[in-house]
């Protein structure tokens, strides 16, 4: 079995800190509550102050391969991806464009994304989900 590690930042008020997550196989899943605690944490701003990403738009690139695409958030410093399978969501990248490439997908799978802007030093809300599926 193979093991990556996968290094995802994770907001706080005044620094950026990072969450390992180990991955087996397909399996990748962050420490959600530590996002979701990092994400509404008090003082210096609160998550409704972050805009919500508009525009998610997903195009099938291939049996493995996905493009995202997205609306950008005035004074955005990055965008967090969620993507969501079998009921597992996990975030297989934070990025500084509105745009992203997940070529490590599965044949004929189903995946659910979905954005959030980052705006001084705040997660925003996540955009509304677009779903996909993956052809065989």
């Amino acid at each position: 079995m193979k093991s990556l590690l996968v290094a995802l930042g994770v907001l706080s008020v005044t620094t950026i800190s990072f969450i390992s997550c180990t991955k087996t196989d397909e399996n990748v899943q962050p420490n959600q509550s530590e996002i979701e605690t990092r994400r509404s944490h008090t003082g210096g701003g609160s998550v409704s102050s972050t805009p919500q990403v508009t525009g998610l738009s997903v195009t099938v690139s291939g049996q493995t391969q996905v493009s995202l695409s997205w609306n950008s958030v005035p004074n955005a410093q990055g965008y967090w991806i969620y993507r969501t399978t079998s009921g597992i969501e996990y975030v297989p990248a934070v990025v500084q464009s509105t745009n992203y490439v997940d070529g490590a997908l599965s044949p004929g799978t189903t995946y659910t994304y979905a954005v959030a802007a980052v705006v001084s030093t705040v997660l925003g809300p996540k955009s509304v989900s677009v779903t996909v599926t993956t052809p065989q």
